[in-house]
């Protein structure tokens, strides 16, 4: 596949040092694994940070300090994956989504649209879901209130920055708004991190966020 959207290079950065929460470092993942080009990058940057590294004073390592470490590395609270992965989910996503794409439960929050949280761990306060626009229909107007990672996994939307398809990923912060539209034909199916409640134009929708979980 050709990707053409990827992360802003601030989050890439992120994403190197280990400073994204589950989240995002989840929606990172997935796009890397969907996107040839994006691990090109990543390996740049990965580059650029280990030649940081290398410039930096020798720490001192107290003794036994590699034991406790080995010994921290358990496996608890990660479930295994079943027999048969589903072949539609890329590998980052899988322990997420163990029936795949086909055994999510959605929930309707609005004409066209729903959504489905995932179970991350609580390591910050940002919010990993699916959502689901029908062909042809739209999310309403909205802002975000922090950071929207959005990831295309199936079909394909478009707004004013273009149109998204399969492994594209859009990173937009509070000072965005956009209404992304999905292609006529197949749903579109997107992997979203959040870490505010997107803030929509319209009253009506605001009135009823609540009810929608957005």
């Amino acid at each position: 596949m050709t990707v053409k959207h990827h992360p802003d290079i601030s989050t890439l950065m992120a994403f190197s040092a280990g400073t994204l929460d589950e989240p995002y470092t989840t929606v990172i993942a997935t796009h890397l694994a969907m996107s040839e080009q994006g691990r090109e990058i990543m390996h740049r940057l990965n580059a650029i940070g280990g030649a940081l590294l290398e410039s930096e004073p020798e720490a001192e390592i107290k003794e036994g300090a590699v034991d406790r470490l080995l010994g921290s590395l358990t496996g608890e609270g990660v479930q295994p994956l079943p027999h048969r992965e589903p072949a539609s989910v890329p590998a980052p996503l899988r322990p997420y989504l163990p029936l795949g794409l086909e055994g999510v439960r959605w929930k309707w929050t609005g004409p066209g649209v729903a959504a489905a949280d995932l179970a991350v761990g609580k390591d910050g306060k940002s919010r990993l879901m699916l959502m689901r626009v029908a062909g042809g229909r739209s999310v309403p107007e909205h802002s975000h209130g922090g950071q929207e990672l959005t990831l295309i996994l199936r079909g394909a939307y478009r707004d004013r920055f273009g149109v998204f398809e399969v492994g594209d990923i859009s990173d937009h912060d509070e000072d965005v708004e956009h209404q992304p539209i999905a292609e006529p034909g197949e749903d579109c199916i997107c992997l979203v991190a959040v870490n505010a409640p997107l803030s929509f134009r319209s009253r009506l929708v605001r009135a009823l966020q609540p009810l929608f979980g957005l």
